[in-house]
Order: C-alpha cells, then structure tokens, then sequence
C-alpha cells in the first residue's frame, strides 16, 4: 500500500492488520505521530492521522486512525491476505 504523509514523500508500507477505524503499518523509513496521511491501493484510499509510531528491529510500525468519512468496510475492500477470524479453529 502507499502511504502518503501530508508535507513528507510517498512510501510503501506493508498493511499488517486492519479493522473499522483504523489501520496497523510496518515502514520502512520512520514516520511521524500526529501526522495527517492517507493510505491508499489501486482501488480505494483511507485518510486519517497517524497516531502511534515504534521502532523495532526491522523498520517502524505505525498505527493510523481514519477519518470518520473514510472508515473501513470489508463489503468496500477486503486486502489480498485477509483472513476470517470466524473461520479460525479454537
């Protein structure tokens, strides 16, 4: 996916998790909290502000919350490696 950070450059992230307000992001390059961004594919963007920023071993992760107007339905969009947590085992 493409993160675009207002006042920053565009970078890839990688979409670790996903849920209807907001958005869990591994980056390489560090990206700053409080930031207003826009998360995007092919088909549909997500704006929103970046609320949460760690560094860890491999790069950054980032947390985003959307934008009311902009939140997340799997009925709009469902990521490639989605996985039901209702079909999971006990």
């Amino acid at each position: 996916m493409l993160l675009a950070v207002f006042g920053a450059p565009e970078r890839w992230v990688t979409l670790e998790e996903i849920w209807d307000d907001g958005a869990m992001l591994e980056c390489e390059t560090e990206v700053l909290p409080g930031a207003d961004a826009m998360l995007s594919t092919d088909e549909i963007s997500f704006t929103g502000r970046i609320t949460a920023v760690e560094k860890h071993e491999y790069g950054w992760q980032a947390e985003i919350t959307f934008s009311p107007v902009t939140r997340w339905k799997i009925e709009k969009w469902r990521p490639e490696h989605a996985i039901d947590p209702k079909t999971l085992g006990h």
